[in-house]
C-alpha cells in the first residue's frame, strides 16, 4: 500500500506543533497551584516572580559573600512563608468582606508621594520607570496594603495596656532610659575665608581673652561679626558625647559652664565653644519617657498576638501547599521566627521574618499619620522610595502582593 507524503501545509503546522510543545508544556507548569488557603491559590508562576525580585534585592545589596550565599540559599522557603502568610491575610479580608474605595486609595497614594518627596507627575513617572512598575501595579498594591490593615485591626483589638504596665516595665528597665551626660553648648567661627591662620590666631584669642573676662560671647565676637570676620553665634544646643568632632569633643568637655575653649582649627575656621550648661548623665522621669515605653510595649504584644493570631488563622483555613522543592521547608520558618528574622542587616531584602507593628486606628485607608497616638503605628502606605524599588521593612507586616492566579503563557520558544 502506498504512502502518501504530508503536504507542504501539513509539514507546517507538524513543525509547528512540536515547536510549540515545550512553550504549552512550561505554561502548564507555571499555572500549577502550589498553594491554596481557602478559595485564595497561588500559582507556580506567582512564586518564580516572587522569587526573583527577592534574589534582584539580595544582589543589590552590599553584603559578605557568605551571608549572600546564605540568604540566597534560604531565598526559596522564605518566599514561600511570605506567600503563605499574605495568602492567610488576604483570605481573611474576603471572609471579613473589606472593601477599599478608589478614594481610600488616592488618598493613600498623595500621601506616599507626599513623604517620599515626589512632587510632580514627571517625578513619580520616573520612580514607576525605576522601579519597574506600573501605576496601575502600585495602586493594586495600596489596597492590598489597606485591606491586611484593617485585618490587623483583629490583632490591635487585643492589645490592653495600663499605665501600671507601663510603670512596671519602667522600674524594670530605669538604665535603658538613661541619658548620657550633655553640655548645652554655643560658638563663634573666625573665617578661614575672610583672614589667614596666623590672623584667625590673634582675632580668637582676643574674643577668648574677652570671655575669660567676663564678657558675654555675643559682646566679645560683635565686632568681628560686624566686620564679617566672624560668624553670629551659632546654638549648638544640647549635644552628648560622639555628637562633634573629636578635637572640639575633646575641648569643651573639660570645661566648667561658661568657660570658653581654646581656639581650634576646624572646618570652615577656626572655632570657638562656650558651655552655656552642663547636665549630669541621669535617668529621666517617668513621665517623659512613658510615650516612649507604650510605644516598645505596645509592638512587643503586637507581635506576640500576631503570631498567635496567624495560628488561628491557619487553624482554621483549608489550606493545601506543594511548594517547589527548594522551598520545601517553608514550615520551618513559620515554627522559628527568630530563625527567619536572622541578622539585623539582612532587614530591606525582602528576606526574614518583619516584626508586626500595632495598625493605627485612623479611618480605613487614611494616610499615614505622623504623631500618631503612642502605642500605634502611623497608617501604612505603600513604600515608594525615590531610589530604589519597594522592599519589606522592619516593623511592617509582610506587604502582600498581588496573586496572579492566570499567567500569561511564555514567550514562543520559553
Amino acid at each position: 500500500m502506498a504512502i502518501k507524503k504530508p503536504g507542504r501545509l501539513e509539514t507546517l503546522f507538524l513543525f509547528a506543533a512540536l515547536a510549540a510543545a515545550p512553550a504549552a508544556s512550561r505554561a502548564e507548569a507555571l499555572n500549577r497551584v502550589v498553594l491554596r488557603v481557602n478559595d485564595r491559590i497561588a500559582t507556580l508562576y506567582d512564586y518564580e516572580q516572587r522569587k526573583e525580585e527577592a534574589v534582584q534585592q539580595i544582589a543589590r545589596r552590599e553584603q559578605d559573600p557568605q551571608e549572600r550565599q546564605q540568604l540566597l540559599a534560604r531565598a526559596g522557603a522564605q518566599v514561600f512563608k511570605e506567600m503563605y502568610q499574605d495568602l492567610l491575610l488576604e483570605s481573611r479580608a474576603d471572609q471579613l468582606n473589606i472593601e477599599v474605595t478608589p478614594e481610600q486609595i488616592e488618598a493613600n497614594l498623595a500621601d506616599t508621594k507626599k513623604r517620599v518627596g515626589i512632587n510632580s507627575d514627571e517625578d513619580f513617572k520616573a520612580a514607576l520607570q525605576q522601579w519597574g512598575l506600573t501605576e496601575a501595579q502600585v495602586r493594586e498594591q495600596m489596597r492590598a496594603n489597606i485591606r491586611v490593615q484593617q485585618v490587623m485591626r483583629e490583632v490591635n483589638s487585643r492589645i490592653k495596656l495600663e499605665e501600671e504596665d507601663l510603670r512596671r516595665y519602667y522600674r524594670k528597665n530605669e538604665e535603658q532610659f538613661r541619658e548620657p551626660e550633655q553640655l548645652h553648648l554655643r560658638e563663634v567661627v573666625v573665617l578661614e575665608e575672610k583672614l589667614p591662620f596666623d590672623q584667625r590666631a590673634q582675632v580668637s584669642a582676643a574674643i577668648a581673652q574677652a570671655v575669660a573676662g567676663g564678657q558675654d560671647l555675643p559682646d566679645a565676637a560683635a565686632d568681628g561679626i560686624q566686620k564679617g570676620i566672624v560668624s553670629s553665634v551659632i546654638d549648638l544646643g544640647w549635644v552628648s558625647p560622639g555628637d562633634l568632632d573629636p578635637t572640639l569633643e575633646r575641648a569643651a568637655w573639660k570645661l566648667p559652664v561658661n568657660a570658653v575653649t581654646e581656639p581650634v582649627p576646624g572646618r570652615g575656621g577656626t572655632h570657638l565653644l562656650q558651655v552655656v550648661e552642663r547636665r549630669e548623665s541621669r535617668i529621666p522621669p517617668f513621665a517623659d519617657v512613658q510615650d516612649r515605653i507604650r510605644r516598645i510595649e505596645g509592638e512587643r504584644l503586637f507581635r506576640e498576638e500576631s503570631v498567635k493570631y496567624m495560628q488561628e488563622l491557619e487553624k482554621k483555613s483549608l489550606i493545601v501547599a506543594n511548594p517547589p522543592q527548594e522551598a520545601a521547608n517553608f514550615r520551618t520558618l513559620l515554627e522559628n521566627p527568630a530563625e527567619a528574622a536572622g541578622s539585623p542587616e539582612q532587614a530591606g531584602t525582602g528576606l526574614g521574618d518583619q516584626p508586626a507593628a500595632p495598625v493605627s486606628e485612623a479611618a480605613p485607608g487614611a494616610p499615614g499619620q505622623q504623631g500618631a497616638a503612642p502605642g500605634t503605628a502611623p497608617g501604612t502606605a505603600t513604600p515608594l522610595p525615590p531610589t530604589t524599588p519597594p522592599a519589606g521593612q522592619p516593623g511592617t507586616l509582610p506587604e502582600p502582593k498581588p496573586t496572579v492566579t492566570d499567567p500569561p503563557p511564555p514567550p514562543p520558544g520559553a
